[in-house]
């Protein structure tokens, strides 16, 4: 992943700028990227948060590094990547990772990314049910438990939607009686494969493969 990627990730920028870039052009993606560092400057001002201030101001930090890097970074070749993430090579699947818990999303990202994958991930089901359309992935790999939406409802959703969608569910929660009780007979209705958290990178690869034939 280059640095570039890192500081659009941490900004959280990305899949909204491809999907303006799509919409409206390359332009206007490069434009709501500079602008981003303005609304999140504000958010993580440390004067509105006394009780996180130690956080607020790390979060400073970070943000003024990533604003000094991409004030550095000609407009055009912040197109020219945007570019390469649009247009993904042919044959290779477009995998959508919805997972609340960020380091492990962006971990899975990196790893599928790796293996040539396309990836977008998301926060939560709505968002998730949001990045479907404007990514159409091949594939789904999703969080159960999830605030908003869970994982299963957002399914239920894009099952209605794309009858074909395959799926991968993961939760540290399989074999628990909350997810025995409320959610398990709905996940085995689906027939869909489920991988276990903690799980080893090697594992999600296989099922990974096993789902896209």
């Amino acid at each position: 992943m280059t640095q570039l990627e890192v500081d659009l990730r941490y900004l959280g920028v990305l899949d909204k700028a491809l999907q303006i870039s799509a919409e409206l052009g390359y332009d206007a993606a490069v434009r709501y990227v500079r602008s981003s560092y303005r609304l999140l400057s504000k958010v993580y001002h440390p004067d509105l948060h006394q009780e996180n201030r130690e956080a607020a101001e790390e979060g400073q930090r970070r943000l003024n590094a990533v604003k000094e890097r991409l004030d550095m970074t000609p407009d055009q070749d912040l197109a020219d990547y945007l570019k390469t993430q649009a247009r993904p090579s042919k044959g290779h699947p477009r995998i959508l990772v919805v997972e609340d818990e960020e380091g492990l999303a962006h971990n899975l990202a990196d790893l599928l990314a790796l293996e040539g994958y396309h990836v977008a991930t998301a926060a939560d089901g709505v968002a998730g049910l949001r990045e479907h359309l404007s990514f159409r992935p091949d594939l789904v790999i999703t969080d159960i438990v999830m605030p908003i939406m869970d994982g299963v409802q957002m399914v239920h959703a894009l099952k209605d939607r794309d009858p074909g969608l395959k799926v991968i569910f993961m939760s540290g929660f399989f074999g628990t009686r909350s997810i025995q009780n409320e959610l398990m007979e709905e996940i085995e209705r689906f027939g869909f494969p489920k991988l276990s958290k903690p799980f080893r990178p090697s594992q999600l690869l296989e099922l990974v493969r096993r789902a896209l034939g």
